[in-house]
């Protein structure tokens, strides 16, 4: 027999450290979006939105990681000047791949986040580029190619182990640890 709020204090606590995850991570996106709308690149923009989308999907569960995937889509768009929504498109089904693919097929380490990092990054490349350039057959589509859009997608490529070490910290630091682990994505809490 469980005693009445035995187990209320521990959900609490793991409430809050959820909710100082959440904001550890936003805080990290705007960073990034700053980072990304400030001018600092003065030929094209590093997107480094993309990794941290991912890594944050591999942490948290496919709900949230499909919205997360989506908000920075509309954070992509917002600091590159793209169609409003037209990154949130192609991100939101890789947030939310990558969450299942650790939930129920692969493991969480860094080779696999860079594998997918690689393919979003290369999914959302043809994208923009055939939406955005080719199928309107707009003048110097090739040198636009070369100049821009595969230097800001190789430099997110490059730039991906940085940001799964730091999604790392911070859902290893605002999680609840049994035994000095990480907990699995899938397990559930019950205190029966």
């Amino acid at each position: 027999m469980m005693l009445p709020g035995f187990g209320f204090g521990r959900k609490r606590r793991a409430d809050k450290k959820g909710v100082l995850r959440w904001l550890c991570y936003f805080f990290i996106l705007l960073f990034f979006y700053m980072l990304m709308s400030g001018g600092f690149f003065p030929r094209w923009q590093p997107i480094f939105i993309i990794p941290f989308a991912i890594a944050v999907s591999m942490f948290e569960r496919e709900f949230g990681s499909a919205l997360f995937g989506a908000f920075c889509g509309l954070m992509i768009d917002t600091a590159c000047g793209n169609l409003f929504g037209m990154s949130s498109v192609w991100l939101m089904p890789c947030a939310l791949a990558a969450s299942l693919l650790i939930m129920h097929l692969i493991r969480l380490n860094f080779i696999n986040h860079l594998w997918m990092v690689t393919g979003t990054c290369l999914i959302m490349a043809f994208m923009e580029y055939f939406f955005n350039h080719l199928i309107w057959d707009k003048p110097n589509s090739d040198i636009i190619l070369l100049m821009y859009i595969i230097p800001s997608y190789l430099s997110a490529i490059l730039f991906s182990p940085a940001v799964y070490f730091l999604v790392r910290v911070v859902s290893v630091k605002f999680r609840d640890k049994e035994n000095g682990q990480l907990p699995e994505i899938g397990d559930s809490d019950n205190d029966d």
